[in-house]
């Protein structure tokens, strides 16, 4: 019996340094093909429909990753309604990280995990410890249950001096891990105090050569403050707009940057690029780039041979015309996408969701050591 592909044809192909004319071709939820071709719709194995993309900028999907926890949402409506809310976006991935109690034993934290059981887009999952639970036996149990990036909470730069650095740098480098600095923001009030944590934490990562995600993007502009491979940034809504500006301007160099498409907002005001141009920073800003951090690429975060067929579908007569481009853009409430694309099933399309609750997957084989960003 064949079984059922598709091949997207007419479309505008945006990847994070261009774009292509050329049509995809799917097969069981992986991109097969990416051509201009005329090639029979029909194999031994595959029959293809075609679909239709004139006029339509193709991207690929998009990873979220929200502020608050999704997986706390006990009600399945609301959590469906914020699922929905990511898809609209053009989010077809999700990375939530899970803080767990003392108290949780191994079942009680699959118990936590279950809504996202009713998931409608792939997902991943982190876990966030404070910097008293960061022991060698800790690390290497949640390294072993496939959790590969840890969020490690710190209140004051005397608790990175504490920490356990040689025994974190031997399991770091068995699993290939990734560390996230994260600085809880009611802890203080002064900016020196933040600014001496990351100060001590980028030096202690330098000196052990430890791969992490940092929240505070000052130091990026200062080239002697960190490692262009070991040190990541997330950025936040006060610096995506000047992030955005200097990757137009260096656009073939690498640059450790990554923002979720929610934390997102662009000065376009004096038009410092085309639009074109535009839509391809952003894209390697908050597709490709999160999902080389967060070890989903190319999985994710692309449109390549092998990878899952997440395409965003945009008009092109609808990108930046209906904005006001007076003000600055804020991309979590630009609503990108005609129709989404998940493992090559729609999942909005004509303005109406279309999954089935729980087709999302749990991706757990991911490799946040691999790439530089």
């Amino acid at each position: 019996m064949s079984q059922q592909g598709m091949v997207i044809r007419g479309g505008t192909i945006v990847t994070s340094h261009g774009i292509k004319q050329a049509d995809i071709w799917i097969s069981q939820g992986k991109i097969i093909r990416i051509a201009k071709d005329t090639l029979l719709k029909t194999t031994k194995t595959t029959s293809f429909y075609e679909i239709d993309a004139t006029d339509m900028y193709l991207l690929p999907g998009f990873v979220a990753m929200p502020d608050q926890s999704l997986y706390k949402i006990r009600e399945l409506e609301p959590y469906i309604d914020a699922i929905r809310s990511l898809v609209r976006m053009g989010c077809t991935s999700l990375v939530e990280t899970f803080y767990p109690d003392r108290w949780m034993n191994r079942s009680q934290i699959n118990f936590q995990q279950t809504q996202h059981f009713n998931s409608l887009v792939d997902y991943n999952w982190h876990v966030g410890l404070d910097a008293s639970e960061l022991r060698g036996q800790e690390i290497c149990e949640w390294n072993r249950r496939g959790y590969s990036a840890i969020h490690i909470s710190i209140r004051s730069a005397e608790e990175i001096s504490s920490l356990n650095w040689e025994t974190i740098s031997g399991l770091h480098t068995s699993y290939k891990t990734i560390l996230h600095l994260h600085i809880p923001t009611e802890t203080f009030s002064k900016k020196e105090q933040r600014d001496l944590i990351v100060q001590r934490w980028l030096e202690a990562t330098s000196y052990w050569k430890l791969r992490t995600v940092l929240p505070d993007p000052a130091f990026l502009f200062d080239a002697k403050e960190y490692d262009p491979y070991y040190h990541i940034f997330r950025l936040n809504k006060e610096w995506t707009a000047r992030a955005m500006r200097h990757m137009y301007r260096q656009w073939f160099d690498t640059w450790p940057v990554a923002a979720p498409l929610h934390e997102v907002r662009c000065d376009y005001r004096r038009r410092w690029c085309t639009p074109e141009e535009l839509l391809c920073v952003l894209v390697r800003l908050s597709s490709t780039n999160v999902a080389k951090a967060v070890g989903l690429y190319p999985q994710k975060g692309c449109l390549t041979l092998g990878a899952d067929a997440d395409i965003v579908f945009l008009k092109k007569e609808n990108w930046l015309t209906k904005q006001d481009l007076s003000t600055i853009l804020n991309f979590s409430e630009i609503f990108l996408p005609t129709s989404v694309m998940s493992n090559g099933k729609w999942i909005y399309r004509n303005d109406e969701f279309l999954p089935t609750i729980g087709m999302g997957r749990c991706l757990r084989d991911s490799k946040p050591y691999t790439y530089v960003i």
